[in-house]
């Protein structure tokens, strides 16, 4: 059982007692005590409790497989239109590289031609998977 002890009005009758100058005056302290029922809840019956679901493991989840592409041959080609290619394919991890060596970067891809790709031509890939073309500037040839 819980009881609660309200004070306030003694306290306020303390407060002003102090303030009215009068020590000798007697100072009146009401305390009135209140009990509360405690409402315990019952316990969940056995058909109650809940229930614990443990996540499927099967073989759905490792049957869903990344999914995949199969690399087109891309080398001849203008760099952007490559670039394109592969992402109608849904490949848009790709690295351009400078074929020459120089470690140019290419600003406007459409002025460049691809000499070179990694995966080959034909390979099936995941779409996770980096395509690096080697280029180079459309007046210059492949090495």
């Amino acid at each position: 059982m819980r009881r609660t002890i309200v004070a306030a009005a003694g306290l306020v009758t303390l407060a002003l007692a102090g303030c009215s100058g009068s020590p000798a005056d007697p100072v009146t302290v009401t305390v009135t005590e209140e009990a509360e029922a405690q409402e315990e809840a019952p316990a969940p019956a056995e058909s109650e409790a809940e229930e614990v679901v443990e996540p499927e493991t099967s073989s759905s989840a490792t049957e869903e497989a990344e999914q995949t592409f199969e690399m087109p041959a891309v080398v001849g080609q203008n760099l952007q239109d490559a670039q394109d290619l592969l992402q109608t394919l849904d490949s848009y991890l790709m690295d351009q590289v400078d074929a020459t060596g120089l470690e140019r970067f290419a600003v406007d891809d459409s002025n460049w031609t691809v000499c070179a790709q990694d995966p080959a031509p034909g390979a099936v890939v995941p779409i996770s998977t980096v395509v690096t073309l080697s280029a180079v500037k459309l007046d210059e040839a492949c090495p």
